[in-house]
């Protein structure tokens, strides 16, 4: 069955906490649910109470955002899963974090792999997120010091956006090449990546290939196109994907 959990639950609705509550205990048997909270107040309570941890977090309760009881608690020492009934909020936030959540309705294979994980970090103490680079991204702060969790053989590495130069695909991975002159090798393919980093100033010039804007050094015509990066690595750009990367250069005033 595995070491026993403590956890919380915190969620406006009922019928939602009522739910979570039995799917733990019927899926995740090593879960022991000691507290229920419905709201901020309450919640800030009962974890200065128990002590849980793991905390299933509800993002709005009421007219609240449950990130303001994270900045409320002296101290953050347990594992987070966040339960949302909306897919649009903050999801890329966690995404970028490596965070865990969960939609609703909450999905038993989406539960177990999330309790799943964050036992074996409990397990070996380490804590999967920083609380204050998550709350970075939520609240939007400072673009250029947002950082992106990639995923390595021993756990993930948080890298700062602003440094990554461009990302080519190799299969099911993604080689990530830094400003540096570094690489990384990371366990998601190149269509995640690209998603993920919707906003920022990278654009998909090939199948194969995500570029940094502002690492562009010149585009090519000749040839069938290309453009060659500060690295002096030449990429291909696809016929489809050229008009968009013009066009994108153009909104882009540090590259005119």
């Amino acid at each position: 069955m595995g070491t026993i959990v403590t956890s919380i639950i915190v969620d406006d609705e009922a019928n939602s906490r009522e739910n979570t509550s039995m799917l733990l205990e019927q899926f995740c048997p090593n879960v022991r649910v000691v507290g229920m909270a419905d709201d901020i107040t309450t919640a800030e309570k009962l974890i200065e109470s128990h002590n849980p941890q793991l905390v299933f977090l509800d993002i709005q309760l009421g007219t609240e955002v449950v990130f303001s009881l994270l900045t409320k608690l002296k101290e953050v020492n347990f594992e987070i899963i966040f339960i949302t009934a909306h897919n649009h909020y903050a999801l890329k936030a966690f995404e970028f974090m490596a965070v865990d959540y969960l939609l609703k309705p909450v999905d038993i294979s989406h539960l177990v792999k999330a309790v799943t994980n964050a036992s074996m970090r409990i397990e070996n103490k380490t804590l999967h997120l920083s609380i204050e680079q998550m709350m970075m991204h939520v609240k939007g702060f400072n673009r250029t010091q947002h950082k992106v969790a990639l995923s390595t053989g021993k756990g993930y590495e948080m890298v700062y956006i602003k440094d990554i130069m461009y990302c080519l695909a190799g299969g099911s991975y993604t080689h990530f090449h830094f400003k540096d002159g570094t690489e990384k090798v990371v366990s998601k393919n190149l269509k995640y990546y690209e998603n993920l980093l919707d906003g920022y100033e990278f654009v998909r010039t090939h199948n194969t290939t995500l570029v940094n804007l502002q690492y562009v050094k010149t585009i090519e015509r000749i040839n069938g196109g290309a453009i060659v990066m500060e690295d002096d690595k030449i990429l291909s750009v696809s016929k489809v994907k050229r008009q968009q990367l013009e066009g994108k250069i153009k909104e882009n005033r540090r590259l005119l």
